[in-house]
Formats: structure tokens, C-alpha cells, sequence
């Protein structure tokens, strides 16, 4: 049998808010502006997820995965 473990609603909300950051902050943006903004707001989105990700890990291993 397959078990998981429960999504934090804290981190799931952590997620959409990310995700509506990047997308909000290009909303008006065209051309060469829409570009060189999208590279930047993308890795900042990554390093995000990226956090959301290790925090989600220790939540659910119940330790810190910091260095």
C-alpha cells in the first residue's frame, strides 16, 4: 500500500503566492521589457520553489535539510 504525506497548507499557499508573483510582476510587460524582466523573475521563481521544496522535505522528514 501507497502512503503520502499530507501537503502543508502553509506551504501550498507559499506555492500559489510564488507562482502569482512572477506571473503579476510580467502582466503589463511587452517585448524587449517582457524579456529581460521574465529571465530575472524566473530564477527568482525557482529559488522559491526551490526553498518551498526543502522546507517541505524537513516538514515532512521532521528535520532541518539547511547546509
Amino acid at each position: 500500500m501507497t502512503t503520502f504525506a499530507p501537503h502543508d497548507p502553509a506551504l501550498d499557499e507559499r506555492t500559489r503566492q510564488a507562482w502569482s508573483a512572477y506571473r503579476d510582476g510580467l502582466t503589463d510587460l511587452t517585448g524587449r521589457n517582457y524579456d529581460n524582466a521574465e529571465a530575472e523573475a524566473w530564477d527568482l521563481l525557482q529559488q522559491e520553489l526551490e526553498a518551498i521544496a526543502s522546507d517541505r522535505a524537513a516538514s515532512q522528514s521532521g528535520g532541518d535539510t539547511s547546509g
